[in-house]
């Protein structure tokens, strides 16, 4: 058939074809799908010819001219032993014009041409061929050639207008359009690698300024100033090639000319000899092809997608393969769209959008079959395909059929005409946030065919309550079948709905996140409920009553224009720091104090905005507030505690009497009772000066050159709790924080610089693993990890600068002083130290957290304070003294020295017992206290621990041992009637079970050994002699028939 074809082609006249659509799969005899046949001029039309030998007449490369004088289209085929150039400006008749020859008459397999600034650049692996340059304005107004090669009206022969002879023979050429760089690929030189020609200067005599021969023989390539997505290359000229030679896609950047670099290379599973390739228009993948591999491995046509997101690690991205088993030749992206010259299959038109999605595919949605007889894995057909003319025809150079013009009847160069409405996006109350899609904001946007894509491409799609009341601009694309695009600017409104509460129930059903709650009828929490909003409203005359541990918890502004009342525990919680509290009419937040006796003081700041000294604390006796730059530490208290932490002062001028204005932030001392007899009840404190505090909230940190000096006092700002973790953690000079409890008037016999001083032993302290509760606290409740509406706090900076609150720290409940946070993945232990007769004492924590080291680290480890009792720890190399100590994740055996330190005079009974503990590694744990001054070791998890001391600092008096149960064994099976004595012993000791039949002992050192294993019988009684074993703490494991016991035993 082909051949017949070919016979009719050679006998036609004038041997052209005009427009035939592809009607049911066909279009002037060749297999089609959605392609128009607009025109072919057969081979020897072309004026090519046949040469004796295996030398047939072939149409090899090609590419297109279109005239910027007049617009007038032209092809340029390459032929065995030239070029061919035709007017295809009527596409149903084109034009021959011309053949210009081979430099030197010989015929070759290989020609290749690209265009430049009017000019042809043409080039052959025929020997001596160097690179012909053909200035194409000598088309204009041309008449139609002849093809004869004798008589009267012979066949047109142009003439070169340049010939570049710094090459014999190339295979191949490309040209970066946008810098006029020419890359000559496969010559003779560099080893088959890329020269570089300037055509800038004088293109139809370029200079060579570069060669590249390190990565080997170059088969083809494109060469852009490269705009995509790596920031890194952005600006340069990069080279994507296919070097055959090494079967490798290479990423070079050629900006300097002289000095090329490699960036990367990226392979691909058979490679066998890679071809050819092309960018997509983004940049972002590059599609390319293997010349040989269908030969060699079957299958369809493989095509591969990579992706150059990241030019410095490219990766294989997709591999498409055809419905075909013909060779793949050359391929080129125009929009959406991948046109590949597929020798015996003819030309296939792929859509590449969905190479963007997660799972790429690509899909062929046209062909043109130009070599109909068979589609195997063999080299005829089609050769090249050049899609770039802006009318749409399509050139396909066919290696036995010529030139060969198409086009997609719906081919579309017309963008569409984008039109936007503006939009309110209303937010869903229960979720608290809305999606828009492109829908919302198209206003009937068209297209010449139709449009299939609409997209939001810039400005924001997800809106939240944190967007009420805001305008957004949005941008809407709208696309058609061939990517062409149009944009228009939409202006996007976010909006609450609202919902109102009327006495009865709400309009609009009980308030979300994302609504708007507008009280409108007196609301009472305690008997409706907390409300959570995006917004709220209080109507005038109207009142919101927030109870005891309710809520009321908006993301954005709340507007009072009656009466908000937030009772003493209630709290008032905004999320966006932008939030505002607009009061138009009552505000008050009630406080209720602990019980006071005279004389002790609160240390508080205030939840509103202008809150007085007369105001919230007009009926208190005494106010005052903190000057850090005043402190200097108390020399006889540090002379005493050099390795704790305290907050007297050398002289007493650090706190002075407060009047005017509070600031937000700050704490200040405050004694709520009428004079210095008063007390021994709990005051009531209404704040209603201003407007709720909210959003961001900066306290200026002052720094006295280290942190000892540097006690600064804050306080919580806002109506709700805030985490301290939060406080903490966002601000780097904070590493705990310290709160003074109501407990003891200041007296005469305490340290310090005042005639009557404050107690070291009303300090709690609190840092990212957790808190110690103040030595005089009855309850003995370390702080909850939360600070409560206006509760004061000390820090002890470590650098100058500011410390921020915002509204992320806040919290919906705890406003209080509740029990400690719940389980959070750390173990922790509280350690106690008492005195029962004067009733003193004090705690230390350890935590095992997988978040600290057993180094000392910033927000985990603090320093003790300096109590008249106190009991710390140290690192493992014996220093600091530690208040709360963070190690690393808990390991059975961990050990931890401890030391003590009493100013009581007398020689005193102590004792040190588990205070508490949480975490499932401590839980299944025992904990062994010894005295390493005494050497007595005390199972502390099941008794406590008894010690004589006089004044003095005992450091590493104690080491804290944790040993799991797992090795131990369980020492709670009911077998309490087990005993063991004399216990402690020289040498012997007796083992009596009178309930359960002995069956072996195991004896274990601290470490958890085994030293000894004694096999007993049926005994109930037995005496082992120890007499061999050193001085030291051990332990028994005796098995008998009703479970085993593990008894601690002192060797002396």
């Amino acid at each position: 058939m082909k051949r017949f074809l070919q016979y009719f082609l050679l006998l036609s006249a004038p041997l052209l074809f005009s427009q035939t659509p592809c009607v049911n799969g066909m279009a002037g005899g060749f297999p089609c799908d959605g392609l128009t046949l607009q025109g072919h001029i057969s081979i020897a039309n072309l004026g090519g010819k046949a040469y004796s030998g295996n030398n047939p007449m072939e149409a090899q490369d090609s590419w297109g001219w279109t005239d910027p004088q007049d617009n007038k289209e032209y092809a340029l085929v390459t032929l065995n032993d030239g070029i061919a150039f035709v007017d295809i400006s009527v596409p149903t008749s084109p034009r021959f014009l011309g053949k210009l020859n081979s430099t030197t008459g010989a015929t070759s397999w290989w020609h290749d041409v690209k265009v430049y600034n009017n000019y042809a650049y043409i080039v052959s692996e025929s020997s001596n061929f160097g690179m012909q340059i053909f200035d194409l304005t000598r088309l204009r107004n041309l008449s139609t050639s002849t093809i004869n090669t004798s008589g009267p009206n012979p066949m047109r022969i142009f003439t070169r207008d340049g010939l570049y002879t710094g090459v014999s023979t190339t295979h191949n050429l490309i040209i970066n359009e946008e810098t006029g760089y020419l890359y000559l690929l496969g010559s003779n030189r560099n080893g088959g690698g890329p020269r570089i020609l300037n055509l800038n200067s004088n293109p139809t005599n370029p200079p060579a300024v570069g060669n590249i021969s390190t990565w080997g023989y170059c088969h083809d390539a494109q060469v852009v100033l490269y705009d995509g997505p790596d920031p890194d290359y952005q600006g340069h000229e990069i080279f994507v090639g296919a070097f055959g030679g090494n079967k490798k896609v290479n990423i070079i950047d050629v900006t300097n000319k002289n000095s090329p670099t490699l960036i990367s290379s990226v392979t691909y599973p058979n490679m066998f000899y890679t071809h050819q390739g092309w960018f997509t228009e983004d940049k972002r993948f590059f599609i390319a092809g293997d010349e040989v591999d269908e030969e060699n491995i079957g299958g369809g046509t493989r095509t591969f997608v990579f992706d150059l997101t990241d030019l410095d690690n490219p990766s294989l991205h997709y591999t498409y393969e055809g419905p075909t088993a013909a060779i793949d030749h050359n391929g080129y992206v125009v929009g959406n769209r991948f046109y590949l010259a597929n020798y015996n299959a003819g030309m296939r038109v792929l859509k590449i959008d969905n190479i963007y999605n997660s799972t790429p595919t690509m899909s062929e949605i046209n062909h043109f079959d130009t070599h109909p007889s068979t589609d195997n894995a063999s080299f005829y057909g089609a050769w090249n395909v050049y899609p770039f003319f802006k009318s749409g025809n399509i050139i396909i150079s066919d290696l036995n059929e010529g030139l060969i013009i198409v086009k997609d009847p719906f081919f579309d160069n017309i963008p569409p005409v984008a039109i936007c409405q503006n939009y309110t996006a209303t937010l869903d109350k229960n979720t608290g946030s809305v999606t828009i899609t492109a829908d919302d904001i198209d206003n009937g946007s068209t297209d010449n065919f139709g449009i299939t894509k609409r997209t939001i491409t810039a400005g924001q799609t997800t809106f939240t309550c944190k967007d009420v009341g805001q305008t957004f601009n949005v941008t809407l694309t709208v696309e058609d079948d061939y990517a062409n695009k149009s944009s228009c600017t939409a202006t996007v409104t976010v909006a609450a709905p609202t919902t109102i509460y009327s006495g009865n129930n709400w309009n609009n059903g009980s308030p979300g996140p994302g609504s708007n709650a507008k009280i409108s009828s007196n609301y009472d929490t305690a008997t409706k409920g907390s409300i959570d909003a995006c917004t709220c409203e209080i109507d005038a005359s109207r009142t919101l009553t927030v109870a005891a541990e309710d809520y009321l918890n908006v993301t954005k502004d709340i507007t009072v224009n009656g009466n908000l009342i937030v009772e003493h525990q209630g709290s008032v919680v905004q999320s966006d720091d932008s939030a505002l509290v607009t009061n138009n009419g009552t505000i008050n937040v009630n406080y209720t104090t602990p019980f006071m006796v005279p004389r002790v003081f609160l240390v508080m700041g205030s939840p509103m905005t202008t809150e007085t000294r007369n105001g919230a604390f007009g009926n208190s006796y005494m106010f005052l507030n903190h000057l850090t730059e005043n402190f200097l530490p108390n020399p006889d208290v540090a002379a005493q505690f050099p390795g704790a932490e305290n907050f007297a002062d050398d002289n007493h001028d650090n706190w002075v009497n407060f009047t005017g204005t509070l600031n937000p932030g700050e704490g200040y001392i405050s004694r709520p009772q009428l004079n210095g007899n008063d007390g021994n009840k709990t005051y009531d404190i209404t704040f209603e000066q201003g407007t709720l505090n909210s959003g961001n909230i900066d306290f200026t940190v002052k720094y006295n050159g280290n942190r000892n000096s540097s006690p600064n006092v804050l306080a919580n700002p806002y109506p709700s709790a805030i985490r301290a973790i939060d406080f903490i953690t966002a601000n780097s000079m904070v590493n705990e924080v310290y709160f003074w409890n109501p407990n003891t008037p200041p007296s005469p016999l305490l340290p310090g610089a005042y005639t009557m001083n404050f107690s070291m032993e009303d300090i709690s302290m609190y840092n990212l693993s957790g808190g110690t509760y103040a030595p005089s606290d009855p309850t003995q409740t370390p702080p909850n990890g939360f600070i409560s509406t206006g509760q004061g706090f000390g820090i002890k900076a470590t650098a100058l600068g500011v410390a921020s609150f915002n509204n992320s720290m806040r919290v919906t409940g705890n406003n209080n002083t509740a029990t400690r946070p719940t389980q959070d993945g750390i173990n922790r232990i509280w350690i106690k130290v008492t005195n029962d007769q004067y009733e003193m004492g004090n705690n230390t924590l350890v935590a095992f957290s997988p978040f600290a080291t057993n180094l000392m680290d910033a927000g985990y480890d603090s320093k003790r304070l300096a109590t008249v009792v106190s009991l710390y720890t140290h690192l493992e190399d014996a220093s600091e003294e530690l208040g709360i100590q963070s190690r690393a994740a808990f390991e059975d055996g961990a050990k931890v020295l401890m030391g003590f330190s009493t100013l009581m005079d007398e020689s005193l009974d102590y004792t040190i017992t588990i205070k508490d503990l949480e975490g499932v590694g401590l839980e299944n744990a025992t904990v062994f206290l010894i005295d390493n001054e005494l050497n007595i070791s005390t199972n502390l998890s099941q008794e406590s621990y008894t010690f004589k001391a006089q004044k003095g600092t005992y450091n590493a008096r104690f080491t804290l041992h944790f040993r799991s149960n797992d090795v131990l064994g369980d020492e709670n099976t009911g077998l309490q009637n087990v005993s063991i004595y004399p216990n402690p012993t020289a040498n012997v000791i007796n083992v009596v079970s009178p309930d359960a039949r002995l069956n072996t002992l195991e004896i274990f050192d601290i470490s958890g050994r085994r030293l000894q294993s004694i096999d007993l019988f049926t005994n109930t009684q037995y005496q082992a002699d120890l007499s061999n074993l050193q001085s030291a703490v051990y332990f028994i494991k005796i098995n008998t028939d009703k479970g085993s016991v593990t008894k601690q035993i002192i060797k002396q």
